[in-house]
């Protein structure tokens, strides 16, 4: 005899059901639960709306100096060590605050959704924020620099992670 469980433990509408059996055949596999795990988790939804996870990006970070594996990864802090830059991020635009002042405006953007990041230690999904901005790096002295950023941005686990930054010029 089976018996059917539904678990619901899982966020946003994405269930298992698990099939029990009393007296399995030898060496008798039960392919039904994983496939439904891996539907699931191919088909997940977002736990946060793209408007919840944008506002996640917003405020202060403080974010390494140097890239880790090629990404940026900021946490969110009112005060910064000493190898660490303050990034603000706001509705229309972000600015660096190191030595030399940076600011930048979005001109575009888009954003996707990608399943294969972890929004949290329960929740699998988060909202990838292409970013295109015009910045204006204003030196102490000297001439004032334009630039055009592009980057990936997101929120995983309360870390902010800014992946694939492009310049048409070095900042």
């Amino acid at each position: 005899m089976e018996q059917v469980r539904l678990d619901s433990s899982w966020p946003a509408g994405n269930y298992i059901v698990m099939l029990r059996m009393r007296h399995r055949p030898a060496g008798f596999i039960e392919p039904v639960p994983a496939l439904l795990i891996a539907i699931s988790a191919a088909h997940a939804s977002p736990a946060l709306s793209k408007i919840e996870s944008w506002k996640l990006t917003l405020g202060t970070w403080c974010v390494a100096d140097h890239p880790s594996d090629g990404a940026y990864v900021g946490i969110a802090r009112d005060e910064c060590g000493e190898n660490e830059a303050t990034l603000i991020i706001g509705e229309n635009g972000y600015r660096w605050e190191r030595g030399e002042g940076l600011s930048c405006r979005y001109s575009s953007g888009r954003a996707r959704f990608d399943n294969t990041i972890a929004a949290s230690t329960k929740t699998v999904g988060v909202w990838v924020f292409h970013i295109v901005a015009a910045c204006i790096r204003q030196p102490s002295e000297g001439a004032v620099r334009r630039y055009t950023h592009t980057f990936d941005m997101y929120v995983s686990k309360g870390t902010l992670w800014l992946e694939n930054l492009r310049s048409d010029k070095n900042p």
